[in-house]
């Protein structure tokens, strides 16, 4: 069936094909959001804090490397 429904359009004028086209994408791309299963509130809020958690802790632990590199780099130069 879709062969034959690409078939047709092509026999159609270039806009009406571009036209065509564009309605396929966007029935397509509605029926997989369909498809798509969301997260719950409590989901999203369970990851988030443990995604700032994360990066607060990164954050610190880099910091730290950064001060001690630096301050090897002190004692060397001078």
């Amino acid at each position: 069936m879709a062969q034959k429904k690409a078939k047709k359009i092509e026999e159609q004028g270039s806009v009406q094909v571009a036209v065509a086209k564009v309605k396929e994408f966007w029935e397509q791309a509605q029926g997989e959001l369909k498809k798509v299963v969301w997260p719950t509130q409590k989901e999203t809020m369970v990851t988030t804090l443990a995604v700032v958690i994360l990066v607060v802790v990164l954050s610190l632990f880099l910091s730290l490397v950064d001060v001690t590199l630096a301050k090897v780099v002190e004692l060397i130069l001078s």
